[in-house]
């Protein structure tokens, strides 16, 4: 047996996926003993002996080293600095903590946003994509599905669905709103979008006008 094994192999010895490790890694319940320049992670053989009775034969309840059935990254975002001045950036994950610990969820990570759900360059949202593709957690928990990404949400939930992460929505269905009503706030936001947009040039394209009028 070499003395250092590679992520695989501990998963191989535990009966475990190498994603399950790196989620027992990032909420602190099964660390490496080192990583190497590469940052890859690496175990020792009796760590992993010493685990092993106490994830296969004890019961959880009983455990000294609880392993959470499911970890959970929450994401949330408003549109504009204002509404995060307010407190709607706060209260709305202050309704997702609430959710993880009603359903039991480790809470892993908390990633926020600030702007469009139009905005596909999204910080936040590219930080979010780039820990469920790692393998950091078994569900992604929104408030509203538009608080992810206005347009394409069933892209976004059959991406994370190939990574084995499951997209939580707390408030599916927020209010009883026509189908029209739905068609003309999606056309208001692209609306609201596309003048962003265009202010923003007319701004680039007149630097003096617009110290002029400052």
């Amino acid at each position: 047996m070499p003395p250092f094994l590679t992520i695989s192999e501990a998963a191989c010895l535990l009966g475990a996926f190498p994603k399950t490790l790196r989620r027992w890694d990032a909420a602190g319940l099964f660390k490496p003993i080192f990583r190497t320049l590469e940052h890859h992670r690496r175990y020792d053989y009796h760590q992993i002996k010493a685990f092993a009775p106490t994830r296969s034969s004890v019961p959880e309840s009983q455990s000294s080293t609880p392993v959470p059935a499911r970890c959970a990254i929450i994401y949330g975002r408003v549109s504009s600095l204002l509404q995060k001045t307010r407190g709607d950036l706060e209260r709305q994950l202050d309704e997702l903590r609430q959710y993880c610990q009603q359903h039991n969820y480790h809470l892993v990570h908390s990633i926020q946003d600030v702007g469009s759900g139009l905005n596909d360059t999204r910080k936040g949202l590219h930080q979010l994509i780039k820990a469920v593709s790692s393998g950091a957690c078994d569900a992604v928990i929104v408030a509203y599905p538009d608080r992810l990404a206005r347009f394409g949400i069933n892209v976004l939930k059959a991406c994370f669905g190939e990574w084995g992460v499951t997209l939580r929505i707390v408030n599916p269905h927020p209010c009883k709103e026509s189908k029209a009503s739905t068609l003309i706030a999606d056309i208001t936001a692209i609306l609201y979008s596309y003048m962003g947009k265009l202010y923003r040039l007319r701004r680039r394209s007149h630097p003096h006008k617009n110290r002029a009028n400052s």
